[in-house]
């Protein structure tokens, strides 16, 4: 019988089912985010007709989302650190449900980009909490690999908007409602996205808040009655804590210091961010914003326009190198013909291609994080990506180019939870949701920087623009190397 630490109570009771609900909640959770960012892509080329959805105003679009998404990033990592985990999940996800829907019923591109800012301004919460939310259920050593496995939402989201596109967007529907607003297939399948964040919803409306959470604030009573919980059921309803040993939770090191409650609300978000860039933590959270900004930038910036780039080259039913088949779209003005809004099998197959291989390479992470350091999996994806990078300057096949489009978008995608996990292991319980939701508010300025590049360069010159997204992952290759590896342990320290 004794005092424990809350990471070594977390190993005693282990990882059951009460993990495993919290996961799955998780995961459905993770694919509404991941509709939310990439289905869109899928969308709006089915609006094109409806909207009149030209390159420049896809760039103001992303634009738009993206800069709402930064200028709340900060803010929801604070009100996660402040009312908690689930909390900020419930009320983020539940308002971002909210807009999305609305903004599927909008009747012209700009009152759709009005309500698609408003999705930007909470889809933050719930990117960012459950990920801290999962991670303080979980003991250390699986920590890695339980948010790698979080991250196959991403790839089931791409093919489920893909499968839902495939069946729903070919038939073609118009139900008019008033004078020219008619129900669309593409609206149909804006409401498709939103399922797994309404069951995400049900599921946390049940789920305890982080012990971890509440040990930050000094809640130790009900730190002890979430780990209870867990542990009844994990190991059945006669097990409690104190028959496996556990008399009490130690106090963390660090909680948030209470006099910061008594100061105004600029001034206690500064003082309680301060902290993160202080050492020893300043050098490490540099390193990993600076490689979000890279990874997020290609990553999620670069992958929504693939739909895009893919249908204005698979309009001239040719196999060119991708940047011709671009310049020859724009020659021949493909992009203003009345098939713009018509999305091929080709391009649907495109990104099950894309959502398959991210799945493919997530449980490559997987099997590497037995075998392999963190760090030399992060300098082995970033090869990877410039090499696709560099041979889609050749390649002409249009199966190649798929290829080399996914192996330069999808390897940073993937090394993004990855960089997380090594910032939620170098921070403490009560500053995580904010280094977080820093390190991914500079992943969100790489993709407005990426949306307006790509907007505004791909009609002028095709190859700067893609080989720009090479240089961009050997600076994230450089920034690697100089993150600090402990050889002892094999983890980045």
């Amino acid at each position: 019988m004794g005092e424990y630490n809350i990471d070594d109570a977390l190993k005693v009771i282990g990882f059951g089912r009460m993990h495993f609900i919290i996961f799955i909640c998780c995961v459905t959770q993770q694919m509404f985010i991941s509709n939310e960012q990439f289905g869109i892509s899928l969308v709006i080329v089915a609006a094109s007709c409806d909207y009149y959805v030209s390159e420049h105003r896809m760039s103001w679009l992303m634009f738009s989302t993206f800069a709402a998404q930064v200028s709340t990033s900060h803010f929801m990592g604070y009100q996660a650190d402040k009312i908690g985990r689930r909390k900020l999940l419930l009320i983020a996800s539940v308002l971002c449900i909210f807009s999305s829907f609305m903004s599927s019923l909008m009747p012209d591109f700009w009152s759709f980009l009005a309500f698609r800012f408003l999705v930007g301004v909470f889809v933050p919460g719930p990117g960012m909490a459950l990920l801290t939310y999962l991670s303080e259920f979980t003991k250390v050593e699986l920590r890695p690999k339980v948010i790698n496995f979080l991250y196959y939402a991403i790839g089931f989201s791409l093919i489920y908007m893909a499968a839902v596109a495939m069946y729903v967007l070919p038939l073609d529907l118009r139900l008019r409602v008033h004078k020219d607003y008619a129900i669309t297939s593409w609206r149909i399948l804006m409401w498709a996205q939103l399922v797994p964040g309404i069951i995400s919803c049900f599921m946390l409306w049940g789920m305890p808040e982080s012990p971890k959470y509440y040990l930050s604030v000094g809640k130790s009573n009900e730190a002890y009655a979430v780990l209870e919980r867990c542990c009844r059921y994990n190991k059945g309803k006669d097990v409690t804590l104190k028959s496996l040993g556990i008399d009490s939770l130690k106090k963390p090191e660090s909680q948030v210091d209470p006099s910061l409650a008594q100061k105004r609300a600029c001034t206690r978000i500064w003082y309680e961010t301060k902290p993160i860039f202080q050492r020893p933590l300043l050098t490490k959270m540099l390193l990993i914003m600076f490689s979000m900004f890279l990874l997020f930038g290609t990553g999620f910036g670069l992958t929504v326009w693939i739909p895009r780039v893919l249908k204005m080259s698979n309009d001239l039913h040719k196999d060119l190198i991708l940047c011709d088949m671009i310049e020859m779209s724009n020659a021949l003005n493909i992009s203003l013909t009345d098939t713009r809004c018509h999305l091929s099998m080709r391009t649907m197959l495109a990104s099950v291609y894309l959502g398959a291989c991210t799945l493919v390479f997530s449980v490559m992470i997987t099997l590497l994080l037995f075998w392999v350091h963190l760090k030399t999996i992060l300098l082995m994806f970033a090869v990877l990506s410039i090499m696709g990078g560099t041979v889609l300057n050749f390649v002409k096949l249009h199966e190649l180019v798929v290829v080399c489009c996914i192996l330069l978008t999808i390897p940073p995608l993937c090394c993004v939870r990855l960089a997380l996990s090594i910032l939620i292991d170098l921070t403490p319980t009560h500053l995580r949701s904010k280094a977080v939701s820093l390190a991914t508010m500079f992943g969100r300025i790489g993709v407005l920087f990426t949306s307006m590049y790509v907007g505004y360069t791909l009609d002028l010159n095709c190859f700067f623009t893609f080989n720009l997204f090479v240089l961009l992952m050997f600076a994230f290759f450089m920034a690697v190397l100089f993150l600090p590896y402990d050889t002892r342990s094999g983890s980045i320290s």
